[in-house]
């Protein structure tokens, strides 16, 4: 009877559990369902909008995590400097500023199944983003409209760097 019960428990501590599952691979990093439905949630509290889980959104952000992988691999192999603590604190203090009062922008996190340490890990990334893409991106001081050209040079590294590495959609439903 012991042994049954010895063996009974031992089963219990091997059953598995699915904690969270891929979605995209790029080359050997990973993107998860937890990772694209915390972008998905981030973005929509940024924007102020509800959080929409239909495809369209689902593959928008898809698309974005791809991409920040992609300039974060280019960040790290051009050795670009991270953001400083008091880049990221002043750009925190804009996002806090456009919910008016500090009670409304923590109703709003936790109506987004946020907290603000995941947020600063987004805005983190997203302000180095920003700055890198800036930098390595940015036209001479003679070109008209650099905001477009910027917008057009990154997007034809993307579309280049896209091709250099296996992307491999686990759910298909995001091609």
């Amino acid at each position: 009877m012991r042994l049954v019960l010895l063996f009974a428990c031992f089963s219990l501590c091997l059953q598995g559990a699915v904690i969270d599952r891929l979605a995209i691979t790029v080359g050997k990093q990973v993107i998860t369902e937890l990772q694209l439905d915390e972008e998905i949630r981030v973005t929509a509290f940024l924007n102020h909008q509800a959080v929409a889980n239909d495809l369209d959104t689902r593959r928008a952000a898809a698309d974005r995590l791809i991409a920040q992988l992609l300039v974060e691999q280019e960040m790290r192999l051009s050795r670009y400097p991270a953001p400083t603590a008091d880049d990221l604190d002043k750009y925190l203090g804009q996002i806090k500023a456009g919910f008016g009062r500090a009670d409304r922008f923590d109703q709003a996190l936790t109506k987004y199944g946020l907290n603000e340490a995941v947020l600063k890990e987004h805005l983190a990334l997203q302000f180095a983003t920003l700055q890198f893409v800036e930098y390595r991106f940015r036209p001479d001081s003679d070109a008209k409209d650099p905001e477009k050209r910027i917008d057009e040079a990154l997007d034809a590294w993307l579309e280049e760097s896209r091709k250099r590495v296996e992307i491999v959609y686990q759910d298909k439903s995001l091609q």
